[in-house]
């Protein structure tokens, strides 16, 4: 009887302290979940009739200037080769295997916390087959 006493006095001081220690994860789940996320760095391009808010990119570079380009069904892995500054932007070059792709960037205009919005063209060329795509898109510092 002593020892029932005893566990069931050991279970009554327990409870309230796990419940104490749920109230807190919770309180701290909920200030997780307030704070906004630092956003990736990076460039990041759609087609110019798409929504940036869909984050559909057909290309996007990170800071070290490594690319994918969606081509269809598959991601292109690109590495960038250079980058010429013009009078309207400036063009960023990117190959892999056959392909050669230029970020013909113009437009630019600053927003709220280290992003730039640009306008451009996206140059894509396969072998003998060219495109030419009409983009918007932003980069993030």
């Amino acid at each position: 009887m002593k020892t029932l006493f005893t566990f069931l006095t050991l279970i009554s001081l327990i409870m309230p302290l796990t419940g104490m220690s749920q109230i807190a994860q919770n309180l701290l789940v909920s200030a997780a979940e307030e704070k906004p996320a630092k956003p990736v760095a990076g460039y990041f391009f759609s087609l110019k009739d798409v929504p940036l808010s869909q984050k559909q990119y057909i290309f996007r570079a990170d800071p070290l200037k490594k690319a994918v380009l969606m081509d269809g069904d598959k991601n292109v892995i690109l590495s960038h080769t250079m980058t010429v500054k013009s009078a309207r932007g400036f063009d960023m070059y990117f190959s892999a295997g056959q392909y050669n792709v230029t970020l013909a960037l113009k437009d630019a205009q600053e927003m709220d916390g280290g992003t730039t919005e640009y306008k451009g063209t996206l140059f894509v060329k396969r072998g003998s087959e060219k495109h030419k795509y009409a983009v918007h898109g932003f980069q993030n510092h």
